[in-house]
C-alpha cells in the first residue's frame, strides 16, 4: 500500500510540474506576443500622428471634433497586407478605430471594470485590455506649446481590435483538466487502497498462518468481485490441509499403537528365549545335569543375539515415547492484548454462530516475554476442548500476573471428568471417557503441555462444580 502512495505522490508531482511549466510557458507567450503588439500599434500610431500633422492645421483641429476613417483606411487597412508580412499575422490588429475628441483636454485613463496594464512607448501611453489596445494620440498645443511635455495635448485615442488567439481559454483548460485528472487519480488510489490493498493485506497473511496450522476460523464469504474465487479456493485448501492433518494424526496414532503392541509383543517372547539360554548354558536340560560344552556355546549366542532385540526393542520404545511435536520456542516480547486480540479473531464469531456465551477476564495490559505462536497454539487447542467437551454454556477467557509469572485460563461450563481420570489427561494416546462420539486422536493437551513446558511453564486441570479450568503457567523471564 505504501508503494501504491508513493506511486501517487510520483504521479501528483509529475503532474504539478507539467502545470507550472504549462503556465510559465504560456505566461512567457502571452507576454510576448503582448509586447509585439504593443511594438506594432505604436508604430501605426506614430505614421497616424504624422499624417493629422501634415494634413490638418491644428487650429482647425481642436473647434471642430472629427473622426477620420478615411485616415484609418490610408494608414491601416490599404496596407493591411504589408503590416502583417512586417511584423506577423499575430502580432497585427483585425481592426482600427481612431477618435478625435472635440477640444480641451481628455481623461483617457481607463473605466474602472477594466483590468488593464499600461505600457510606455515613447510619448504614449498605451493601455492594454484582453483583446484590445488603446493608445492615446497626443500632439503639442500650438498655441503655447515651447518644447515642455506639459503642453502635450490628448486629442483623442486609437482602438486596436486583435484577433482573440490569447491562450488563457487554453491555459483555463489545461489547468482544469491536470487538476481533475489529480483528483480522480487521487480518488482510484483511496479506492484500491480501500478495496483492494487493505483487504488482500489481512488475506495475504491466511496463507502462512494455514500452513502452520494457525487458523481455526476460514475466511468470511465476501461479495467483492476481485477476492471471491480466492477466498472460495483458500477456504477450500483448509478444509484439504485440515483433512489430511487429521489423516496424518490418526495414523500416526495407529502407527504409535502398533509399534507399542508390536514391541511389548517382543520383549516377553524375548525374555523367555533368555532363560532357555540361561537353562541350557547351566545344564539344566542334560540328563545327568552336566554343562555341554557346545550347549553352552550356543546359548551364549543366542543369549547375545537376544540382548541385541532387546536394545533394539528398547531403542524403538525410546522413539516413539519421545516428544511427537518438534518445536523450538522463538522468545520475544509483545503486550498481553495481542492475545486477547488473537482468541477474539478467530473464536469471536464461531462462539456467536455456536451461541456459546463467551467473555473474557483481564486487567492491565503487562508485557510477556515468551513465545507469541507457542502460546497461540496452546490456546487454541485449550478453547476447542472446552467447545467440544463443554455443554455449550459458557467459555470465560482470563487473564492474571503476579510474582512469578502470567496465568491464562480457559473456563467453561459442562460436567468436569472424574478426578480418577484427571491424573492421565495430558498422557499421549489418551481420552476421557467424556469422549465418545467427539472426534481426537489424544494427543492435543500432550503437544501443549511440552509447548508449555518448552517455554518454562506448565499446565494444569482444576474442576469444580460442573466447570472445568485448564490454566496456563507462563514464567516471569
Amino acid at each position: 500500500m505504501k508503494k501504491l502512495w508513493k506511486n501517487f505522490l510520483l504521479f501528483f508531482l509529475i503532474l504539478a510540474i507539467l502545470l507550472t511549466t504549462a503556465n510559465v510557458i504560456g505566461r512567457r507567450i502571452s507576454e510576448k506576443n503582448k509586447s509585439e503588439r504593443v511594438v506594432v500599434t505604436n508604430r501605426i500610431t506614430d505614421e497616424i500622428y504624422d499624417r493629422l500633422s501634415h494634413t490638418m492645421a491644428f487650429s482647425n483641429l481642436y473647434p471642430f471634433g472629427i473622426v477620420p476613417s478615411g485616415l484609418a483606411n490610408e494608414v491601416f487597412y490599404s496596407r493591411k497586407d504589408e503590416w502583417k508580412s512586417l511584423y506577423g499575422e499575430d502580432a497585427c490588429p483585425e481592426e482600427v478605430v481612431i477618435t478625435i475628441f472635440d477640444g480641451g483636454d481628455f481623461d483617457v485613463s481607463e473605466p474602472e471594470t477594466k483590468e488593464s496594464d499600461s505600457v510606455n512607448s515613447g510619448s504614449n501611453t498605451t493601455y492594454a485590455s484582453g483583446g484590445v489596445i488603446i493608445v492615446d494620440l497626443k500632439i503639442p498645443n500650438p498655441e503655447k506649446y515651447t518644447g515642455d511635455v506639459s503642453d502635450i495635448k490628448t486629442i483623442g485615442l486609437v482602438e486596436y481590435r486583435f484577433a482573440d488567439n490569447s491562450n488563457g481559454l487554453f491555459l483555463l483548460i489545461l489547468n482544469v483538466t491536470i487538476i481533475i485528472a489529480a483528483v480522480l487519480m487521487f480518488l482510484y488510489t483511496l479506492w484500491i487502497s480501500l478495496k483492494i490493498l487493505a483487504p488482500f493485506n489481512r488475506l495475504s497473511e491466511y496463507p502462512e498462518r494455514l500452513s502452520k496450522g494457525d487458523m481455526t476460523e476460514k475466511l468470511p464469504e465476501s461479495r467483492n468481485r476481485f477476492f471471491g474465487r480466492y477466498i472460495w479456493g483458500m477456504n477450500m485448501l483448509s478444509d484439504k490441509l485440515e483433512y489430511d492433518r487429521q489423516t496424518i494424526g490418526r495414523l500416526s496414532v495407529e502407527r504409535q499403537k502398533f509399534v507399542t503392541t508390536m514391541v511389548h509383543g517382543i520383549k516377553t517372547p524375548t525374555a523367555s528365549i533368555k532363560l532357555l539360554a540361561e537353562a541350557i548354558a547351566t545344564g539344566l536340560y542334560d540328563p545327568e545335569g552336566k554343562v555341554n560344552e557346545k550347549d553352552a556355546e550356543l546359548a551364549a549366542k543366542i543369549r547375545k543375539n537376544a540382548d541385541e532385540i532387546e536394545k533394539l526393542v528398547e531403542k524403538v520404545m525410546e522413539e516413539e515415547t519421545a516428544e511427537i511435536f518438534e518445536y523450538d520456542p522463538d522468545i520475544e516480547a509483545f503486550y498481553r492484548e495481542e492475545i486477547i486480540k488473537y482468541i477474539d479473531s478467530e473464536y469471536k464469531n464461531k462462539l456467536n454462530i455456536k451461541r456459546i456465551p463467551y467473555s473474557v477476564e483481564s486487567e492491565g495490559n503487562p508485557i510477556i516475554k515468551s513465545d507469541r505462536e507457542g502460546i497461540f497454539r496452546i490456546l487454541r487447542q485449550l478453547m476447542d476442548n472446552a467447545i467440544k467437551y463443554g455443554d455449550g454454556t459458557g467459555i470465560t477467557l482470563s487473564l492474571t500476573k503476579n510474582e512469578e509469572g502470567h496465568f491464562i485460563t480457559v473456563k467453561n461450563a459442562g460436567q468436569p471428568l472424574p478426578d480418577t481420570e484427571t491424573a492421565f489427561i495430558f498422557n499421549s494416546l489418551w481420552r476421557g471417557s467424556n469422549a465418545k462420539g467427539i472426534p481426537g486422536q489424544g494427543v492435543g493437551l500432550y503437544e501443549a503441555r511440552l509447548i508449555a513446558r518448552k517455554l518454562g511453564g506448565d499446565i494444569r486441570m482444576k474442576t469444580g462444580d460442573n466447570t472445568t479450568e485448564m490454566i496456563l503457567f507462563i514464567p516471569t523471564t
